[in-house]
C-alpha cells in the first residue's frame, strides 16, 4: 500500500460483485445515489473499535459516507478517514 506500507492494517471491508463499476466513470448525480457497494467481512471485530478509513481520492464524499455507515451500523466506537487526494 506505498504510504501505509508500515502501518499495520486489517482489510475488512469488501465491495459487492455488482458493485465493480469505476466511480470515475459515474456522473456526480449517479455517484451521489450510489446505493451500499461495501459489506464488513467479520462485522464482530469491529464492535467497539476505532477505525480509520483510507481512501485514495476524495470526490463526493460517498464511498467514505458508505464506509462509515457500515462501520457505524456493525458498532464501531469511533470512525475517521483521510483521503490522500481531493
Amino acid at each position: 500500500m506505498g504510504l501505509l506500507r508500515e502501518v499495520p492494517y486489517q482489510s475488512i471491508l469488501r465491495t459487492r460483485a455488482s458493485s465493480k463499476v469505476a466511480q470515475s466513470s459515474k456522473t456526480k448525480e449517479e455517484r451521489l445515489t450510489t446505493k451500499q457497494p461495501f459489506i464488513l467481512k467479520s462485522p464482530e471485530e469491529v464492535i467497539n473499535k476505532r477505525i480509520l478509513l483510507v481512501d485514495d481520492v476524495y470526490t463526493t464524499g460517498r464511498t467514505l459516507y458508505h464506509a462509515a455507515n457500515l462501520f457505524k451500523q456493525a458498532g464501531c466506537k469511533k470512525i475517521g478517514s483521510v483521503s490522500l487526494a481531493r
